[in-house]
């Protein structure tokens, strides 16, 4: 993620470092889902990924620091 934007318009798979508790997801979608911007957001805990769907700018910090807060970490 180093070489790619801050912001960004369309969706975006954030991989997550380490298993995600079934019991985060909901905060998860609750949170990132009011970013301002996100239009969606689909957590796969199977695969460790979520994917976030903007129709306006969201910076990928903002995620970051939403997941930071939540309890998943994501893989740099």
């Amino acid at each position: 993620m180093r070489d790619t934007p801050r912001t960004f318009v369309g969706s975006v798979v954030f991989l997550l470092d380490g298993p995600v508790c079934c019991h985060i997801t909901d905060a998860v979608h609750g949170h990132v889902g009011r970013l301002p911007g996100v239009s969606r957001c689909a957590l796969d805990v199977a695969a460790g990924t979520l994917l976030v769907t903007a129709e306006e700018p969201v910076d990928r910090t903002d995620v970051i620091a939403v997941l930071d807060r939540v309890g998943c970490r994501v893989r740099s």
